[in-house]
């Protein structure tokens, strides 16, 4: 019977690929903002800017949790 374990860390880098995926679904592009911009809120530009710093945080939380997850699968044999 085949050895069931629990890898947090691919199921975390699983997760935070899903993000990146649902970032690019959900691309925002400050140029086409047609939204008149009020002092109380935050600007399509600063939307624009923390999406795009999710995005690439995702990726390498993805990454890293991949990398761990195959050097300690490589450790174990």
């Amino acid at each position: 019977m085949a050895k069931v374990s629990n890898n947090s860390m691919a199921m975390l880098a699983t997760v935070s690929l899903v993000g990146v995926f649902a970032s690019v679904l959900g691309f925002f592009n400050s140029s086409l903002c047609t939204v008149q911009q009020l002092d109380d809120w935050t600007s399509c530009a600063a939307i624009e800017q923390q999406r795009q710093v999710a995005s690439w945080g995702f990726l390498l939380l993805s990454i890293v949790g991949f990398s761990v997850s195959i050097i300690r699968i490589k450790k174990a044999k």
